[in-house]
């Protein structure tokens, strides 16, 4: 048995000519379509590849490998396994997998992205196949009809997606296309109809107030709307955090000669925690470690470590450690933390009727009313690097001090976050967990952990 792959002499109106598997031997001869179409100018019968000047040659030169591939595996089972000639045809037939959007998001669009941005991009992925109700590959000329972007949103609405989201769905595979483009997977550009992406209207931020939370801790009927409430409480205390800087914060070691904030402007008996501006930034935000926010980091690790210590110890910080929560990687576990933060979402929502990003707003717009200095300002908001620090006069730099310890008292009244510490303890002791059974200071040992936690199976 022999089998070559030969272009069709049959050319269509656009040109194209299909690729044909060419099976003989002796007085048998069958040709088959292989599916893949190839510009009659551009193609290389000798090489079996098209030419550079072909816009898609990168995607149908890929192609044409597989095809080589699987004459290749199709002349072995045809001798090996003793192939008759009609399963020969049937797998000739079946075909190949064109190069798809999957493989080069995975692949070529992935190589120039961090692991979290590539994994988000992925998940865009599958998000348009859910809703395009695409269980196989999904190829590139599928999301070049617009139609299919249409129907992608008209679904996704059906689904309940907000639009915020499918504004950002679309976006992002724009990117994805327009780096196909470039890349010459496509020959065209990607074009978004005018109705798929909204204008959203932004409500004015809100400042949470006492009584809400307050009236949200009423609430609480289970453990894990209590570790909600007191996630937010510990963003809102500490200068407007988000998630990540739940699971990042590092605290600051006064012996570090770099860690110049500290040495120089934050007052000498305290300690300091700190996290980014933002994923990118290599500014940091500093944070004065108060009796409150001990508070809220002993609740939080004594009750994560009563919900997650069996199944999840891995993401926890250890025991004996009083001032870290958490204990992961996000860039490598992204799925994890991505799949606690929906969760505990769900649970603050259910009380508060807020979500985490209200306590970096609720920070952010008191912050505002305040009168201070561009230099303190800079401090308290993270947008300040060392180098700038080092800039600064330090005789100027204990006014600064005696602000931010005001702005801090401020926040505090504003919000009473003392009481509410008090008042969640409380309703933590009423739906059974009372947390001094496992004060973190009698942690001294793994026996003595063990049995704390054992109290509560």
């Amino acid at each position: 048995m022999n089998i070559s792959i030969k272009k069709s002499n049959y050319t269509t109106k656009q040109g194209q000519s299909a690729i044909l598997f060419d099976c003989f031997s002796g007085k048998y001869r069958k040709k088959i379509n292989a599916n893949v179409y190839v510009s009659s100018e551009h193609y290389n019968q000798v090489i079996n590849q098209i030419s550079r000047i072909d816009p898609k040659h990168v995607s149908l030169n890929i192609a044409l490998k597989k095809l080589d591939e699987k004459k290749d595996l199709a002349l072995y089972n045809y001798v090996k396994e003793k192939w008759s000639n009609e399963e020969l045809e049937n797998f000739l037939k079946s075909g190949i997998e064109l190069y798809s959007l999957d493989e080069y998001v995975r692949n070529e669009f992935g190589e120039t992205k961090n692991k979290i941005t590539h994994k988000d991009y992925i998940n865009v992925v599958k998000v348009f196949k859910k809703h395009l109700n695409i269980s196989k590959r999904i190829q590139f000329e599928e999301l070049l009809d617009e139609q299919s972007i249409l129907t992608f949103k008209i679904n996704a609405i059906k689904d309940d997606i907000k639009q915020s989201s499918i504004n950002s769905y679309v976006k992002k595979l724009k990117v994805i296309m327009n780096s196909a483009y470039k890349d010459g997977h496509i020959s065209e550009r990607f074009n978004v109809p005018e109705s798929v992406i909204e204008e959203i209207s932004t409500n004015p931020r809100e400042i949470i107030t006492y009584k809400e939370i307050e009236e949200g801790i009423a609430k609480i009927t289970n453990i894990h709307q209590a570790q909600s409430v007191a996630l937010f409480l510990m963003m809102l205390s500490c200068k407007g955090m988000y998630p990540a800087d739940i699971m990042n914060y590092k605290k600051v070691e006064r012996d570090n000669i770099d860690e110049i904030l500290i040495n120089e402007l934050f007052e000498k008996g305290s300690e300091y925690i700190k996290f980014k501006k933002s994923k990118k930034s290599t500014k940091y935000k500093y944070v004065r470690i108060t009796h409150t926010i001990k508070k809220l980091a002993r609740i939080l690790k004594s009750t994560f470590y009563l919900t997650h210590f069996r199944k999840y110890s891995d993401i926890l910080a250890p025991y004996n450690d009083p001032y870290h929560i958490f204990a992961i990687d996000i860039a490598v576990n992204n799925n994890i933390y991505k799949n606690l933060w929906n969760f505990y979402q769900k649970m603050i929502k259910s009380v508060l009727n807020y979500s985490f990003t209200s306590a970096r707003d609720s920070f952010n717009l008191i912050l505002e009313d305040q009168e201070m200095t561009n230099q303190t300002r800079n401090i308290l908001t993270g947008n300040i690097t060392q180098k700038e620090l080092t800039r600064m006069d330090i005789t100027k730099l204990s006014d600064a001090r005696d602000k931010m310890r005001n702005i801090e008292d401020h926040v505090n009244r504003e919000f009473r976050t003392t009481d509410l510490v008090e008042i969640l303890t409380n309703k933590l002791k009423l739906i059974g967990n009372n947390l001094d059974e496992i004060t973190l200071e009698n942690w001294k040992t793994p026996k003595s952990f063990i049995a704390s936690i054992n109290k509560f199976k």
